[in-house]
């Protein structure tokens, strides 16, 4: 699966409403200097694709952070507020991402922008989100580019970034002899997202026999060419790094040509309800045996205090319980806790004072350690290797998980790690 978007203008008014939080209770919201905040509402907005050829799973992440929205208001909001989300569909076409983001920073007048989803997309308007000094928290993609403190100061990854999933990929499959015995190819979607995975496998020290590509947009086609090719070339493990609606496309393809590697995807691109909607009764049979990361409980652990309760959420709305909706919840709860470590007078500067210096506390289902400071705002740092089942469920195979960082050298490491149990009633 994923980024995100100072204002000087208001810093006048920041000395008042500091005097006036000194002489009100410590637990009382008050009134902030900065806009989308008053002392009864916090206004967040978010760009992602609801409709489109990248709409599939991704237009079920904003609905679950609704949910999770929702279901805090009604416990009484955040310190005294409650949120007001405002989502806007941009099909994933980065002018109107530019529009849309415009219209949320002067019409909507936000706080903060959450969850803006896709690399493409969010590149156009990142610059301008940080120019302006408006939180841009969690951005939904896993590419590196966003981590850049220096570059991007109000923008916080959340996704670990493709290129630590690659690393993490190597670091396996060079672990296990079965895998690294066979011949392996790479099928990438073109841009940032394909050049990630590589600068990942070139920093693990991982080449590939043959490479294929798609264009963004071209998984609404089937892959018959690169199909072919990879076949030709007798690949016996294709890695794929693309979305779940190109995966579709690739299995699909890759059945009525009869080729049956062994697949590794990346943990955004295998969904098992994203893939039923193309492949129908045939997906848990394609499914069966295919390798994929992931950094959260395995959703289908409703043991698991965590997929329990956000399940219960999810439910309560006639949400589709799959990695979106479940990542949706779990973005939006880590969010409610920072909203809420940065107190009672919130501002955009405490907000991102707060991630940088305690972001080590906030809890979630994330089963990998989460690392932002001021100098790096990486997000979450590796993964676990799962299998699909025959029932299309991800197994988790490795008790221990895989950490890496995004830079061009170094490759994972093998970490054990523990996280803490949800808040109560998983409220901030």
């Amino acid at each position: 699966m994923r980024r995100i978007l100072a204002a000087r203008a208001v810093a006048i008014g920041a000395a008042g409403a500091v005097a006036l939080g000194a002489a009100l209770p410590a637990e009382a919201a008050v009134p902030a200097a900065d806009p989308g905040v008053s002392s009864n509402q916090i206004v967040i907005g978010t760009t992602t694709p609801l409709t489109g050829p990248a709409s599939p799973g991704y237009k079920d992440v904003a609905p679950a952070a609704q949910a999770y929205f929702d279901y805090v208001n009604a416990s009484g909001g955040i310190n005294g507020r409650k949120i007001k989300y405002v989502v806007k569909d941009d099909a994933y076409n980065p002018a109107k991402t530019k529009s849309a983001t415009s219209e949320l920073i002067l019409r909507d007048k936000i706080f903060a922008m959450f969850g803006a989803l896709g690399t493409p997309t969010h590149s156009a308007v990142v610059s301008d989100l940080n120019r302006r000094g408006i939180p841009d928290v969690f951005v939904n993609t896993g590419s590196s580019n966003f981590d850049n403190p220096r570059k991007y100061p109000t923008t916080f990854p959340y996704f670990p970034s493709y290129v630590v999933e690659a690393k993490v990929m190597a670091y396996y499959i060079a672990q296990d002899s079965a895998l690294n015995a066979k011949k392996r190819c790479l099928f990438y979607q073109d841009g940032e997202f394909g050049e990630n995975a590589q600068k990942g496998f070139k920093a693990a020290g991982m080449s590939f026999d043959t490479t294929v590509s798609y264009f963004s947009g071209q998984q609404v086609a089937p892959f018959t060419s690169q199909i072919t090719k990879l076949k030709s070339a007798g690949c016996d493990l294709v890695v794929f790094f693309g979305v779940t609606s190109a995966t579709a496309q690739m299995l699909g393809t890759a059945a009525k040509a009869g080729f049956k590697p062994t697949w590794m995807v990346t943990s955004v691109g295998s969904d098992p309800s994203v893939l039923a909607g193309s492949l129908g009764a045939a997906t848990n049979q394609l499914l069966q045996g295919m390798y994929s990361p992931s950094f959260l409980v395995p959703i289908q652990d409703t043991s698991n205090a965590y997929v329990r309760q956000m399940k219960v959420i999810a439910d309560a709305k006639g949400l589709p319980w799959n990695f979106y909706t479940y990542y949706g919840l779990n973005t939006a709860y880590v969010l409610s806790q920072a909203i809420k470590a940065a107190g009672p007078n919130l501002t955009r500067k405490g907000l991102i004072n707060a991630l940088q210096t305690k972001a080590a506390s906030f809890r979630s289902a994330a089963v990998v350690p989460m690392v932002i400071n001021s100098r790096s705002h990486q997000g979450l740092t590796g993964y676990y290797m799962g299998q699909y089942d025959g029932g299309g469920q991800l197994q988790r195979l490795t008790s221990y998980v895989m950490l890496a960082n995004s830079a061009a050298t170094g490759k994972a490491k093998k970490a054990v790690f523990k996280p803490g149990n949800p808040t109560s009633k998983l409220l901030p």
